[in-house]
């Protein structure tokens, strides 16, 4: 396991830690500020994956300097009369990114069925709420969970579709490992 596999990893132990301290803290001032860490925190984790998938997606020789581009988020330019990547950041959607690599190496269906994925797109928006707040955004224990929740099945999702394997901490469900 590399370094952005352990952010990534431990990140989302963290996210589900926030998210116990919350429950603990329901009704009361701390819940809201542990929720919002609970869920910036999973989306943060859930980055972290999907940048740690499509770097290990991007060493297949198969890839091909467009994909390179989109899996590395790095922007492709004419030098000297050839296309080269450079290290210029090229961002995009994580649900765009997300869906080229399951379209692109693996054989699943995108988007995916399953509630689930209903949920995961509450949760961004909710997210995006947090970050680009232009009204009162309501977050409580039961929307993390969901959030949360939706974030560890899209991440079994993706590694089985593209690793035909699941995710390593997806049995543990929300219990986290932290003990802080």
């Amino acid at each position: 396991m590399n370094d952005i596999d352990n952010l990534a990893s431990s990140l989302l132990e963290q996210a589900k830690r926030f998210r116990e301290i919350a429950a603990e803290q329901k009704g009361k001032d701390g819940e809201f500020p542990y929720c919002v860490a609970a869920l910036l925190s999973g989306f943060s984790a859930l980055e972290a994956h999907v940048n740690a998938v499509a770097e290990e997606l991007s060493e297949r020789k198969e890839c091909g300097l467009l994909e390179k581009s989109i899996l590395l988020e790095k922007e492709v330019k004419l030098v000297s009369g050839k296309y080269s990547l450079t290290k210029t950041l090229k961002m995009y959607r994580l649900e765009d990114r997300i869906s080229f690599i399951v379209k692109n190496f693996s054989t699943e269906h995108f988007p995916p069925k399953g509630t689930w994925w209903g949920e995961f797109s509450q949760a961004t928006q909710l997210r995006n709420d947090l970050v680009h707040p232009k009204d009162k955004v309501v977050v409580d224990v039961d929307v993390v969970e969901r959030a949360l929740s939706a974030i560890l099945e899209l991440l079994e999702y993706i590694y089985r579709a593209v690793f035909k394997k699941g995710y390593p901490a997806y049995n543990r469900k929300m219990h986290s490992n932290q003990t802080f």
